[in-house]
């Protein structure tokens, strides 16, 4: 007998212990309303029913697992559930006030159902304060935040959850969730009102619900086929809002399911609000859970528009764990996303701050949710695509412009702010979103050249940086170069000109030519415009040339004992072989140099300086860059034999060699055009400097330097030619060339010069 007792005992604990998982095919991540359906499911069943509910999504549905199997859900909603007094006594059409609609106030107030008597005497409490308050019209400004304040003091504690979840009372004023319009409502639509009308509609205040409350509850959870009404859904739902071209025909009524509309709200009381005071300020800002300002990124359209007129972004997140409504309490209460100490501001900062909260929260991704305007007036609850969560280790560079990010943002935030910076800003924030949601280098590089686009402008607008205190970017570290490199020429080239500098430190680095910056205190501050600035609106080539020849008059002037072209970074003779042949993205080229200069790249961390340079195919050198370059170099040659074959390369540090210098009208004379002269004067500096040139002497001794000036004179070659003497190269590339113009062989004959594969060999 006791045997059996046992085992009866332990049978029953097991049948107690027993959870059902229940798919629920009407709950899905987008739209919201059935996003904010799962949660309130969840909710409900966890509160009032069965402690040890849990949710999770898979596959685009929501998974309820909980003691209840399916018919004994459906039974727990149409016989058990206790509506959450959800109320807006603060608006209009509210139901309190004198000009609103009472009937579903005055219904739910007489109901005798003890599932509806919280609701019942929430109703009572509030007629009690306005009457105390002599409230007739609804209240306004100072008296509606002193009404807020009394229901905040004596209405239940349920009425409060959802009054957090509405709005939230700061200094100044009152601050609304997106999530649920401007305090409840939408216009004139009040979703308090709406709510209170559904529990009518399905009966829920009475003993028994209408027949149709069942097969409306199975639609609700189980996509299964049901006849709807004809009524407003408001923001939640934009495929059943109705209006033009929303079903077949011009135009179409909007749809709703009761328990949809009544399990939305229900579902929303987890996003509850909270005013926030940051350290040392007086004043609060609002924080809803997963809520920040709307950002012009990841639209399939241009949405500079729509992120100006959107009330703001809300971040869904889904989880493939089962979880509590408890836990998720807490979830949404950690909701406002920090970067780098502080709230996320727009979309693409919580873009940067999910990727370490969603892999430490066992978040998958998010359904991202633009509250935008259309059809007018009214605001839609519009998907904005999803966000899978991913660890990016680079995202943690960002961190690094935040201060200065900061100052811009607040800057063009101002009145008279120019409008290309609020441009510039929005176009960084979307590469950040872009890089957060993606990856990848290119991405990433998207960024850097976002940030010398910005750089560009404050360095031409000097009122608008000096009267907001606008630094320029600097110091950046070199891990910016390996999380942007694309392994493109276009980027070798814009990297090795971007490292350009005067190892004597006499004169300034290439950034010093680009906008007027004080170099010698690490490009932090802003100087007077002097002559070193030689950028301008022209082309690329024009713009080297102009630098190069700054540099090496400035060089001069300064005594540099060499030429102050030096750089960390060389580019492949593959790639100035396609800058000449006009075949890269000069465009392309600028926009990176840009955004690199802004890195500090002598600092350690960048692997990028070491690697060798591979030539991918054969590329031709013009014959007259091969000659000129050789003038153009930051450090003596140094001949070096082994294995009977003579390598060239640039000296080392404290090495001497030989010295060319350019002379001084080689320069001139290729800007107008004249490059036959240029390259007669570059080969007899080559051979009074110790390296005669090809053609070598007549038999009777003449020299053939007046040959070169039979070279092509043509203007727009000519500059691109000036223009590729200021890209640093490596001392293997400087072998080669040396080789092809100092000995003659079938190519030099030829006119061309064909680099091999591997680039770099003799």
């Amino acid at each position: 007998m006791l045997a059996a007792a046992l085992k009866k005992e332990r049978t029953s604990q097991m049948a107690e212990t027993v959870q059902y998982e229940i798919e629920l095919t009407g709950c899905t991540p987008e739209p919201l309303m059935a996003y904010l359906k799962a949660l309130g499911i969840l909710r409900l069943v966890g509160e009032q029913t069965d402690p040890s509910a849990r949710g999770y999504w898979k596959n685009e549905v929501f998974q309820l697992r909980s003691s209840l199997e399916k018919d004994a859900l459906k039974s727990f909603f149409l016989e058990e559930y206790k509506p959450t007094p959800i109320l807006a006594p603060w608006a209009g059409g509210s139901g309190f006030f004198r000009e609103d609609n009472k009937e579903a106030v005055e219904s739910l107030c007489s109901s005798d159902s003890p599932r509806c008597k919280g609701f019942a005497d929430a109703i009572d409490q509030v007629r009690r304060i306005i009457e105390n308050e002599k409230i007739g019209e609804k209240p306004k400004g100072d008296d509606k935040a002193h009404l807020i304040r009394r229901y905040r003091r004596e209405l239940p504690d349920a009425v409060i959850k959802w009054m957090d979840a509405a709005l939230v009372l700061q200094h100044g004023g009152l601050a609304f969730a997106p999530l649920l319009g401007t305090g409840g409502n939408d216009g004139r639509l009040d979703f308090t009102q709406n709510f209170m009308q559904r529990i009518v509609t399905l009966g829920l205040h009475k003993s028994k619900p209408v027949t149709e409350s069942e097969p409306w509850l199975a639609q609700a959870f189980f996509s299964s086929v049901a006849k709807l009404n004809s009524a407003s859904v408001g923001q939640f739902a934009p495929g059943r809002a109705g209006g033009p071209n929303a079903t077949q025909g011009m135009e179409g009524d909007s749809i709703d399911n009761p328990w949809d509309f009544i399990l939305m709200l229900e579902g929303s009381l987890l996003f509850a609000g909270a005013a926030s005071r940051r350290f040392g300020t007086e004043t609060n800002h609002p924080a809803f859970p997963f809520t920040v300002r709307p950002v012009a990124a990841g639209f399939d359209t241009s949405a500079s528009k729509d992120a100006s007129d959107s009330r703001g972004e809300l971040w869904l997140p889904l989880w493939t764990r089962p979880a509590q409504a408890g836990e998720l309490r807490q979830l949404f209460g950690e909701g406002r996303a920090e970067v780098a100490g502080r709230a996320a501001s727009d979309g693409a900062d919580f873009a940067r701050a999910v990727k370490s909260l969603g892999v430490d929260r066992g978040i998958t991704g998010f359904t991202r949710i633009g509250f935008l305007k259309r059809s007018g007036k009214s605001f839609l609850a519009t998907p904005l695509r999803r966000f899978v969560v991913s660890e990016r280790s680079e995202v943690d560079l960002i961190r690094e412009i935040d201060p200065w990010l900061d100052r811009l943002r607040r800057a063009t935030k101002k009145k008279n702010a120019p409008p290309r910076f609020g441009s510039a800003l929005r176009n960084i924030a979307s590469a950040i979103f872009d890089f957060c949601k993606y990856g990848g280098a290119p991405l990433f590089q998207k960024i850097l050249v976002a940030l010398g686009q910005a750089e560009r402008e404050l360095a031409n607008a000097e009122r608008f940086r000096e009267e907001e205190s606008l630094r320029p970017l600097a110091g950046l570290s070199a891990q910016w170069i390996d999380a942007a490199h694309d392994n493109s020429l276009e980027f070798e080239i814009a990297l090795a000109l971007a490292g350009i500098h005067d190892k004597e430190q006499k004169i300034g680095p290439i950034r010093a030519n680009l906008e007027p910056i004080n170099w010698q205190k690490r490009c932090r501050e802003w100087s007077e415009k002097d002559r070193s600035v030689v950028w301008n609106a022209a082309d690329l080539s024009t713009n080297l040339a102009n630098v190069l020849q700054r540099r090496v008059m400035d060089g001069n002037r300064a005594g540099c004992k060499h030429l102050p072209l030096a750089s960390q970074f060389t580019a492949p003779l593959n790639a100035i072989a396609l800058f000449l042949a006009r075949d890269l993205d000069e465009e392309r080229i600028e926009q990176l140099l840009w955004g690199l200069m802004l890195i500090d790249s002598r600092q350690p961390g960048s692997t990028t300086s070491h690697r060798l340079h591979a030539d991918d195919a054969k590329r031709v050198l013009p014959r007259d860059y091969a000659l000129l370059k050789l003038l153009f170099l930051p450090r003596p040659l140094i001949a070096e034999r082994g294995n009977d074959k003579l390598r060239w390369r640039l000296a080392r540090n404290g090495e001497t060699g030989i010295v060319v210098r350019p002379e001084a009208r080689i320069l001139p004379l290729l800007r107008t055009g004249r490059i036959g002269e240029a390259c007669r004067i570059a080969a007899q500096r080559l051979r009074v400097s110790g390296l005669p040139p090809m053609p070598g002497p007549l038999p009777t001794g003449k020299m053939r330097d007046s040959e070169w000036s039979d070279c092509t004179s043509d203007h727009q070659h000519a500059q691109r030619l000036a223009a590729a003497l200021l890209i640093p190269i490596s001392s293997q590339s400087v072998n080669h060339l040396v080789h092809l113009v100092c000995r003659a062989d079938d190519s030099a004959a030829a006119g061309i010069f064909a680099i091999s594969t591997e680039g770099e060999s003799e």
